[in-house]
């Protein structure tokens, strides 16, 4: 699932604008925002799955975009602070991967669903053991040949 992004640039309050003696909050930061995915729609979904999967879409967009900001914001802080950083980061990580496990296991569902109304018609044991003696199957075969006819 590969997302395209975007450039975008905002200003935010850097500590070493104080330190340059330049003004607060003039520090132009370059960061990446995803476009959201669009959902492809399942025709024996129900409303309630559908609003299911936009919730867990909606959770994997968040995370990936949390973690992004986390990413960037780790190449501005101190050093000391960095790997706390890269651990939240990592964190946003886990829960977009717990999103789209949920969103893989909804498919299985359904999957096992339709397979399961595609062999509901179907008999589940075929009986061989049938005995006719040869007259009985003549019968059986005029009858049918029968019902072909009309």
């Amino acid at each position: 699932m590969s997302n395209e992004k975007i450039q975008k640039t905002k200003t935010i309050e850097h500590p070493m604008e104080q330190i340059l003696d330049i003004e607060p909050g003039t520090t132009l930061v370059h960061y990446e925002e995803s476009l959201p995915v669009p959902l492809i729609e399942h025709e024996e979904y129900d409303e309630k799955d559908n609003e299911i999967e936009q919730q867990f879409q909606e959770v994997y967009e968040k995370a990936m975009d949390a973690f992004d900001a986390q990413s960037d914001i780790t190449d501005t802080v101190e050093g000391k602070y960095a790997a706390r950083n890269a651990e939240v980061s990592v964190q946003f990580l886990n829960t977009a991967l717990a999103a789209a496990k949920e969103k893989s296991g909804l498919k299985q569902h359904k999957d096992k669903l339709e397979v399961s109304k595609a062999e509901a018609g179907k008999p589940k044991a075929v009986n061989n053991n049938l005995i006719l003696d040869r007259n009985e199957l003549l019968r059986l075969i005029q009858s049918t040949k029968e019902k072909e006819v009309n």
